[in-house]
């Protein structure tokens, strides 16, 4: 008597390999996002500084959404050593 049952069906090999590239690409947007979000501050300040903001307060108010953005998606990106 077999203990492999045959009408169970098996997961493709392409399957694994979508899920790896995935994780792939998680792992790089991750990466990505934690980057950036660390110079962003510099560069809010630099477009308070400058008077940038003062001219087009959308792009300060852009600046900051996109630096909360970074922040949160790149939250929980460890940096291998």
């Amino acid at each position: 008597m077999s203990t492999l049952d045959p009408s169970t069906p098996r997961l493709p090999a392409r399957a694994t390999d979508i899920d790896a590239l995935l994780g792939t690409a998680r792992t790089a947007i991750s990466g990505a996002a934690f980057w950036a979000s660390i110079p962003l501050p510099l560069v809010i300040l630099a477009a308070l500084l400058s008077g940038v903001a003062a001219t087009t307060p959308m792009a300060l108010v852009a600046l900051v959404a996109l630096n909360v953005c970074c922040a949160a998606l790149g939250h929980s990106y460890t940096p291998a050593r």
